[in-house]
């Protein structure tokens, strides 16, 4: 498959992405996977040097100062995980990314150096990790709001939406003269109904913010055999607050 790109459309994508204009002629016939893989290596490129990016705080491993420790800090793993961010008004994708979710920051790779940076959290918007979606929302006066941090994007419409916050928290203990951490996942979800935010923790809160469609939801959870127990209690509440979100769709 071939386009056809003129020199107006390759100035537009070339101002977007911040990079050099091309001398290619008016008019130029070009393989599609080709000029994609070529814009794409440019656009990587362009990060390596690029200060809107790499400027925040060295990130230091607080774990490592502890004698042994039980889970670790990080969302999903302590690998590096695949990612995009929008910050300071620029978006950057094909990047390495990890979350770590006890201090809510986000950390970078330096494309030059050895430091893992932190990217500062009032100039990021939102990133995507690992396929994961994260927002960042700001508290206002307003008894609805959220307080001030990143939350995952689990489903989201016009009508409803759900979220959640995800941290860990760290505890301590001395045993035979070392110190111990053990990183507990304390993550909460929330569902977002006509401009308030709910709290959702169990079935019954749940069905009751759907009551208006109580008999499709019982009938969808019946069907599919929704438990909410524990282990898949995450899930449950997506599938079923994805199909409520398809019952309001107009």
């Amino acid at each position: 498959m071939k386009i056809r790109i003129t020199v107006i459309q390759l100035f537009v994508l070339f101002s977007v992405l911040g990079l050099g204009y091309p001398a290619w002629s008016q008019t130029t016939d070009i393989p599609l996977a080709a000029s994609l893989d070529a814009l794409q290596q440019q656009y990587n490129s362009s990060l390596a040097v690029n200060p809107q990016l790499y400027n925040g705080p060295e990130y230091v491993d607080y774990a490592k100062r502890y004698t042994t420790t039980v889970g670790h800090q990080f969302f999903l793993s302590p690998d590096k995980h695949s990612g995009s961010v929008y910050y300071n008004n620029h978006y950057f994708a094909g990047l390495q990314l990890r979350y770590d979710v006890v201090l809510s920051q986000l950390l970078i790779q330096h494309a030059t150096s050895p430091f893992t940076l932190k990217l500062i959290n009032e100039n990021l918007w939102q990133f995507t990790i690992d396929g994961h979606r994260f927002t960042r929302l700001v508290a206002d006066s307003s008894a609805a709001s959220l307080p001030t941090g990143f939350y995952e994007v689990l489903v989201d419409s016009s009508t409803v939406q759900l979220l959640a916050k995800r941290a860990k928290q760290l505890e301590e203990k001395i045993a035979q003269g070392e110190i111990q951490a053990e990183f507990r996942p304390i993550d909460k979800l929330f569902v977002r109904k006509a401009g308030v935010y709910y709290l959702v923790n169990k079935k019954r809160s749940v069905t009751q913010l759907f009551a208006d469609h109580s008999k499709e939801v019982q009938k969808y959870i019946q069907d599919h055999k929704l438990r909410f127990k524990k282990a898949q209690r995450e899930t449950d509440i997506v599938l079923l607050t994805r199909y409520y979100a398809g019952l309001l769709a107009p």
